[in-house]
């Protein structure tokens, strides 16, 4: 691990747990400093990125634990991004915990050339990775949405909220959010998938190699296409699409685990 992303990870640790102190205090202070912790994480991780881009000379997406930092990384921007235009100040609570376990999944790893690299023959191939973590980053925001909607529809049902109601977001605009990040990463995933289906096929001779990451990544893609069909043809929101989102990220994060932990065409 560089120090750099050393840093990185020990500024998330800290923003972390100044995002949930924020969600239960509600001190504009925590808030100001988590959000400056935030951005310095950010920015450090970015840096250590880019370090593993010059000393490669290829995009930093040599491992699964490389991409995964790198999705990680794009998460954040993305959060920051809503927190601000949306002032969904509490949208760091939930997706930095999800965002520590993805860059902790990759401190364990060497950063570098591997199984991805020596892949890295085409330029589609780089396109494939780079479309399915960006909508891995959505889908982390998707994933927060559906939690703190699931959250607050439990508060309210209760007599007595507790403090988090009162931090939480309305009910529409928690699935609006949660929608509108499925929408925003679905196609970016569906287009990943295709490419990623050619590259294997002409690379592997096979459509999917039997690589565990790459079945476990259609079985995400499937739940999350039967969420996004589900919402806009039959009308689903609220908590059953909320339920959907979840376990949709579920099997995204098994996706990810079988990269790392089983051996395959990917590698671990």
């Amino acid at each position: 691990m560089s120090g750099l992303l050393s840093l990185a990870v020990i500024a998330y640790v800290c923003a972390t747990g100044l995002a949930l102190a924020y969600l239960i205090q509600r001190e504009e202070l925590i808030y100001r400093i988590g959000a400056v912790v935030t951005l310095g994480g950010w920015v450090l991780h970015g840096l250590a990125l880019a370090s593993v881009g010059l000393q490669t000379g290829r995009p930093p997406v040599g491992t699964i634990a490389d991409a995964i930092s790198v999705a990680a990384w794009v998460a954040v921007g993305l959060m920051m991004w809503v927190e601000r235009t949306y002032g969904l100040r509490v949208l760091s609570a939930f997706v930095l915990p999800v965002v520590l376990m993805l860059s902790l999944s990759s401190v364990t790893r060497a950063l570098g050339l591997g199984p991805i690299d020596r892949a890295l023959s085409s330029a589609w191939l780089t396109v494939h990775i780079a479309l399915a973590l960006v909508g891995i980053a959505a889908f982390v925001l998707n994933f927060a949405g559906a939690i703190m909607y699931l959250l607050q529809e439990r508060q309210l049902k209760g007599k007595r909220p507790g403090a988090v109601y009162y931090r939480l977001p309305s009910l529409a605009t928690l699935d609006r959010l949660s929608y509108r990040t499925l929408a925003y990463g679905f196609p970016f995933l569906t287009i990943a998938i295709i490419l990623g289906s050619l590259s294997a096929s002409a690379a592997w001779g096979s459509f999917f190699a039997f690589d565990p990451l790459a079945m476990l990544s259609f079985v995400a893609w499937a739940i999350y296409a039967a969420t996004l069909a589900g919402r806009t043809a039959a009308g689903w929101h609220g908590r059953r699409a909320a339920y959907f989102s979840v376990i949709g990220f579920a099997a995204l994060v098994l996706t990810l685990g079988a990269g790392l932990f089983l051996p395959g065409r990917h590698g671990s």
